[in-house]
């Protein structure tokens, strides 16, 4: 039993586990000062996988003995009476270790939350990973390690040394030569099978390059995963001049062994930045690079269509074919989504000028979303990646959208601003059909806007997504109204004014029919003006992280948008859960439906409600209605899709350019 803190409250404590997933293996050597620190960091961040520790006191001084006697609780501890090395110890820890998987961990090393749990994920999704090792981090914040190269002359160089530790570069999941035992967990099938860490290593350094070398050869390579988080006093527990002479000798026994298969790497030069960008390009595969940019990290919970970009860059991603890398205009310093991150999908939080001069750095295709992106960035683009295609993402006509706001704005002094902002927008957006290299739309509607300015530079690409399938609860498993709205276009959006129209002008006539009905409304932060409606009638629910549930629990959905462009992202969505679902002539605009039934569209409040208050009550007229969705929802899964992002990109995108000549 664990004891109290009242009663010990210096202890770590490690509860036993009868079958552990992980064996974590420290080797503690003489007076590792900081191995107490390292255990109890253990102990705090890993919540969910049942592990066990193996200590090795490798030579230990008297005084580590009696500190870990006394204030280590539950770890197997095991001691040496002389120093068998780094590799001796750990590779002792191992034939010990029930785990399945085996974690290496520095006793100089701190973890953080999650630490192990991002390590162990990362390996149950991708069976090919033979290790995975974990971003390491330096006393003052600064990276130590996000992945390491290993030169063609046996040396090696750590990814990321030296940026701030909250840089997003290099922040996403990828292959890398090697991660080093500071943090590497490995498979133990494969440890046994290549029997460990080479002991001819000793006392220390190249074990883990080694061993990475020889997982790659039996051909399970090592991935590096950035939300596995660890602070390193790097070389805390040997005098430096002493590490420097074992760097030395066993590299040159590390490139008498690999020397064969080291021959094709990057060499390793004086102005390293490009020879770098090279080497992580090469352990990608040499992908051809796209740039996105966009408003925002895509969060499909926000709307305003970045739920289809992040469809299109994990499209584009998953093929393998191409390294995508996002530029968040309106983000500074944003946070990578840990859906893209591990799909190996770059966050730029820099600028792009900054970013673009990066040496060794270049694209083979740019993907610019909305006009004011466009606008912003098509000049420095062009002079940065000349010859490189410039695709302009349509994701809606925003004149159209001023247009249709224009009328119903009260102040007639605000209409005239609309009508003239809308003037202007439409100028610009035939200006940036004349210009682009390409359009993408997503409605053949649109697309005959930008074929007048720009013919046989468009397409129009299927808007449905990848993710929504149709959800299996029935009529009786489900209540009320669901409306999917994103807040962060604030009190004079689509959103808010489609909100507010519903709610005075629907809504009542839905409750006067199906008493008691409740609207439930999704999205962060929703803005005062319509955060008065909350009450018995409507409810905010906030961000949803499980949108599939969200819509397996509602009865109808909702999209009452009276302004707006393009095709509306949550109309489709809705249709591919197969919810039932009414919406307004501009919520079902340009949809791919075949039949009008599917989806019945109206203006009129009372015709609305009808609909709605329909579906609410007749589980009959409901279940008649999810077949319907269901015909539709096959149509468009027999259909042959149109043309694809990969398929573009395949047509448009040039070869990456690369500094060293003998690389293309």
């Amino acid at each position: 039993m664990r004891p109290s803190p009242a009663d010990a409250p210096d202890q770590v404590v490690f509860d036993a586990v009868e079958s552990p997933l992980v064996s974590v293996l420290v080797v503690a050597w003489r007076r590792a000062p900081h191995v107490l620190a390292c255990l109890r960091a253990v102990q705090e961040s890993v919540k969910s996988i049942p592990y066990e520790v193996i200590l090795v006191l490798n030579e230990p001084a008297p005084t580590l003995e009696a500190i870990v006697s006394e204030q280590v609780v539950g770890a197997t501890v095991l001691r040496t009476r002389t120093n068998v090395g780094f590799g001796g110890a750990v590779n002792l820890a191992a034939h010990r270790a029930r785990g399945e998987l085996l974690a290496l961990l520095n006793d100089d090393a701190v973890v953080e939350q999650a630490w192990l749990e991002q390590l162990v994920d990362l390996l149950e999704r991708r069976p090919e990973a033979g290790a995975v090792g974990s971003k390491v981090l330096l006393p003052d914040g600064t990276i130590q390690e996000a992945g390491s190269i290993i030169w063609s002359d046996g040396w090696t160089f750590t990814v990321g040394r030296g940026l701030p530790g909250t840089t997003k570069r290099f922040d996403y999941e990828r292959q890398v030569d090697y991660c080093s035992g500071c943090s590497l967990l490995v498979r133990r099938g494969l440890w046994d099978r290549l029997g460990g860490l080479d002991e001819s290593f000793y006392p220390a350094y190249f074990e883990e390059a080694d061993l990475c070398l020889r997982l790659a050869q039996l051909g399970f390579p090592v991935w590096f995963q950035p939300r596995s988080l660890v602070h390193h006093r790097e070389s805390a527990s040997t005098n430096p001049m002493f590490r420097q002479f074992l760097l030395d000798r066993n590299h040159e026994l590390f490139l008498a062994k690999w020397k064969d298969t080291l021959v094709d790497r990057e060499p390793r030069v004086a102005a390293h930045e490009p020879a770098v960008e090279r080497a992580v390009w090469r352990r990608l595969g040499c992908p051809r690079r796209i740039l996105v940019v966009d408003d925002r990290v895509p969060d499909p919970s926000i709307g305003s269509g970045f739920a289809r970009m992040a469809d299109v860059m994990v499209e584009l991603s998953a093929t393998g074919q191409y390294h995508v890398a996002l530029l968040p205009s309106l983000e500074e310093g944003a946070e990578q989504n840990d859906a893209l991150a591990r799909l190996g999908i770059e966050v730029i939080d820099e600028p792009l000028e900054k970013h673009l001069a990066i040496a060794g750095l270049s694209y083979s295709l740019v993907i610019l979303s909305r006009p004011h992106n466009y606008e912003r960035f098509v000049s420095r683009l062009r002079a940065a990646l000349p010859g490189v295609p410039l695709v302009y993402d349509a994701e809606a006509l925003y004149f159209r959208r001023i247009e249709r706001q224009a009328p119903l704005a009260l102040d007639p002094l605000e209409r005239v601003r609309l009508e003239g902002e809308a003037a202007e927008m439409r100028v610009s957006e035939e200006a940036i059909a004349r210009d682009a290299d390409h359009i993408v739309c997503i409605s053949r509607d649109e697309a005959s806007f930008f074929e007048e300015q720009a013919p046989g530079r468009v397409e129009v690409n299927a808007p449905m997504l990848s993710d929504p399938h149709p959800t299996a609860s029935g009529f009786s498993a489900r209540t009320g109204l669901g409306f999917v709205a994103g807040w962060f276009a604030g009190p004079n959006s689509p959103n808010a004014d489609g909100l507010l129209w519903f709610a005075r002008h629907v809504l009542p006539k839905v409750r006067a029919r199906v008493p008691g009905t409740q609207l439930y409304v999704t999205g962060a932060a929703p803005p005062e003006n319509v955060r008065r409606l909350a009450g018995d009638a409507v409810e905010f629910v906030g961000e949803v992280d499980d949108l599939a549930a969200f819509y397996a629990n509602v009865r109808v959905i909702v999209v009452p948008l009276r302004y707006g462009s393009g095709v509306k992202i949550k109309t489709i969505e809705a249709l591919q859960y197969a919810v039932p679902s009414v919406a307004t002539i501009v919520g079902a605009e340009g949809l791919p439906i075949d039949d009008p039934a599917v989806l019945p569209a109206t203006d009129d409040p009372t015709e609305f409600a009808e609909w709605v208050a329909l579906w609410l009550s007749d589980p009959t007229a409901w279940e008649r209605q999810r077949r319907t969705i269901l015909e539709q929802y096959r149509r468009w899964e027999d259909r042959e899709r149109r043309s694809t992002w990969v398929e573009l990109a395949s047509r448009l995108a040039v070869p990456v350019r690369v500094m060293d000549p003998a690389l293309t």
